[in-house]
């Protein structure tokens, strides 16, 4: 057995306590940050400000598409950045599906094209598209199908007032929430909160949606881990 003297036992409990006292500022620091929504109209971020954007967000929310057609121009090199200068991000499908096949379909070409050192994907369901069928039903199917793809969170996204009426029950079965409501906290479940479209980023010199954490059972460390069982 090793014996410690006094002053060795007292240093270590100092050192013990520092270390984590300044992980706990870390953590509450990382939480205070900017969670941006990041898309093609930011424009193709440059190395220069993806270095500096690391020091000012918990973590980014990119854009992957605009509905199957149509990729986000910048997704691939805005994410290779994120991926270098070790931000974490997740990546969101603009969802344009007008059936349930579609939103199948959807889902894979998200999953094909996405940056696969993504925290997670999110179904960004705001627009109700659907000339058949089912919004609810719809909704249900494009998770079924990412969820086949993947053992990573999956998010459901819009506003409070589309939520509730296109998917109130679909949203459910999601491992998240990511609600906006520009005028007051959301009164649904919500675990992350996008309260303004007007957070100016000063590494980017502009204004940009933004979201705050409002579930501490999902706090920035769920957020930035690959996967669920993590």
């Amino acid at each position: 057995m090793i014996k410690f003297k006094t002053p060795q036992i007292f240093s270590l409990i100092i050192s013990l306590f520092i270390a984590i006292s300044i992980f706990s500022i870390d953590k509450a620091y990382a939480s205070s940050l900017a969670i941006p929504d990041i898309s093609e109209w930011q424009g193709k971020l440059s190395t220069s400000q993806v270095r500096k954007l690391k020091k000012q967000v918990s973590f980014i929310i990119n854009r992957r598409q605009y509905g199957i057609y149509r990729q986000d121009k910048f997704a691939s090199s805005n994410t290779k950045l994120y991926q270098k200068f070790h931000i974490p991000f997740g990546e969101y499908d603009f969802a344009t599906f007008h059936n349930y096949q579609e939103a199948k379909s959807e889902a894979r070409e998200f999953y094909y094209r996405s940056n696969k050192h993504t925290k997670f994907y999110v179904l960004d369901y705001e627009q109700n598209n659907m000339k058949y069928g089912n919004t609810n039903t719809a909704v249900s199917d494009w998770y079924k199908e990412m969820r086949k793809f993947t053992s990573k969170k999956i998010i459901f996204y819009s506003y409070q007032e589309f939520a509730m009426k296109y998917a109130n029950h679909a949203r459910k079965k999601f491992n998240g929430q990511w609600i906006a409501n520009y005028t007051k906290k959301p009164t649904i479940k919500t675990d992350l909160w996008q309260y303004t479209d007007k957070k100016y980023l000063p590494a980017l010199k502009q204004a940009v949606d933004s979201s705050e954490i409002t579930n501490s059972n999902k706090n920035v460390m769920w957020w930035t881990r690959d996967c669920l069982k993590t």
